[in-house]
């Protein structure tokens, strides 16, 4: 039978058919249904962050405004006492949201985007705004297009690929067949590659269709390369079970002993892994819950503000120098809360370390889980390719806070000595910036579980084509 005979006569009675069509478009429905929630996701995230940045420039060009007066001595009366305080200073930070970001939502909805850098307020409620949320409850995040082809996907190949020898095997058609074809391995293959491959390429072309309609918020030009590697990502994970499934079709048995038996392994390697693995990670690094880690961090704020005085007189005989006098002296509060942040961040170093370390060792642990699970590992870098992984999230803040501190080591002495910074001074200061890690960097760790995958896959593929080599029709 020639090849092209073969795959028209499996396009005829596999897929030209109503229940067939049903199912891709059930599929396809699930895959545009994804994309819409992941947009919408994204451009409620994108308004968040244009509304926030606006808010906070307007408010700092009226403070610069203030200061301007301040310093031509006009309408000074009715200035705020702490007009020109390098405290009173508020930089907007944001994180970018990268092109595909719609295509994998993560946990973006529980994790901060937003925030304010001030000197006035301790690191511990830089990003106040996310304190009750509560990601590990939360971990599998919002409906998108990545987790509807990492639950659906397998779904759809086991449909149309489970019965590519048991179809001919339970009709009583499989030793007629056999002896009328001289390469049993080359049919089934054709039969099988033919019928994957339609799967695969439908999924492909609607992600990719979902693409192009959900080019709003970036330029198609920037989203087409990080799609590339989405798609790649998404192909091996289509040939991981693809290959399964002819490994289990390799072993002769009945229709329904192929399908039940690939529906307890879509079961476990997509349900219960991974909940297994997120379970494991909590008991071995059980995360601090956020509301217990901020208690603890406000303990130890109230306890120094208790001894406010104590901590600006202590820092002032140690730095005398520090000690003027100014025309423009500002209230003695403002100083004084600057120590007392300066304190506090200092003395919950360790406590958001310490946080940070645990869910650090959280994501090693289920990271291990990415070799026993392909849905774990395809999951965490098609979140990574969509720029919404914890990880970028932990960078984020981490970037925020160093921020902070470098602006904090800028004008504490200005700020300790109550003198005013000039309008020079301000316009010249640099926004927050996120440091953008490439990509390619960004994968790094979870390339590996996905070189496994694809050295799994082809594991499978010589085990099924050495298998097929013992059907035959003597066994009928």
């Amino acid at each position: 039978m020639k090849l092209i005979e073969t795959f028209r006569y499996e396009w005829r009675i596999q897929f030209r058919n109503l229940a067939a069509a049903t199912v891709f478009l059930v599929f396809a429905g699930l895959l545009f249904y994804g994309g819409f929630a992941g947009k919408a996701e994204l451009d409620e995230r994108i308004s968040i962050i244009e509304a926030h940045d606006v808010a906070v420039a307007e408010s700092m060009e009226t403070w610069l405004s203030d200061l301007r007066k301040l310093e031509q001595g006009d309408n000074t009366e009715t200035l705020s006492p702490t007009t020109g305080s390098a405290m009173d200073v508020v930089f907007a930070s944001s994180l970018p949201q990268e092109p595909l970001s719609d295509f994998a939502v993560g946990q973006s909805d529980l994790l901060p985007f937003v925030g304010e850098i001030s000197i006035w307020e301790p690191d511990i409620r830089l990003f106040s705004k996310y304190e009750f949320a509560d990601p590990v409850g939360l971990a599998l995040g919002s409906f998108d297009i990545s987790k509807a082809v990492i639950l659906f996907l397998p779904l759809l190949l086991i449909v149309f690929c489970f019965d590519v020898i048991s179809a001919d095997r339970d009709s009583n058609r499989l030793g007629l067949t056999i002896l009328q074809i001289t390469n049993l391995r080359r049919l089934f293959w054709q039969r099988y590659l033919f019928r994957a491959s339609v799967v695969l390429v439908f999924t492909l072309v609607s992600a990719f269709f979902v693409l192009v309609l959900n080019s709003g918020n970036h330029a198609f030009g920037d989203r087409l390369p990080v799609f590339g590697i989405w798609a790649f990502s998404v192909l091996f994970y289509g040939m991981f079970w693809s290959m399964l499934i002819a490994l289990i079709a390799s072993f002769n048995r009945s229709g329904e002993f192929n399908v039940l038996t690939l529906l307890g392994l879509w079961v476990g390697l997509t349900l219960i892994i991974p909940a297994a693995g997120s379970s494991i990670a909590e008991t071995l690094y059980p995360t601090p819950s956020r509301l217990a880690y901020l208690a603890e961090a406000r303990e130890v704020e109230n306890e120094t503000r208790l001894r406010e005085a104590d901590v600006a007189n202590e820092f002032m005989l140690d730095h005398p120098e520090l000690l003027v006098n100014s025309d423009s002296e500002f209230p003695a509060r403002v100083s004084s809360a600057f120590l007392v942040t300066s304190t506090v961040d200092e003395a919950t170093r360790p406590i958001v370390a310490a946080f940070e370390g645990s869910l650090l060792e959280r994501e090693r642990v289920l990271s291990i889980f990415g070799y026993l699970s392909p849905a774990v590992g395809v999951h965490s870098a098609l979140n990574e390719i969509a720029g919404n992984s914890s990880r970028r999230h932990q960078s984020y803040l981490r970037q925020a806070r160093r921020f902070k501190a470098d602006y904090a080591l800028l004008v504490g002495p200005d700020v300790v000595a109550k003198q005013a910074i000039s309008s020079e001074f301000f316009e010249s200061l640099s926004q927050f910036q996120f440091m953008e890690d490439p990509l390619l960097g960004r994968l790094d760790q979870n390339i590996r579980p996905i070189i496994f995958l694809l050295s799994l896959s082809i594991g499978m593929l010589l085990l099924a084509n050495q298998r097929l080599k013992a059907i035959s029709p003597i066994t009928y």
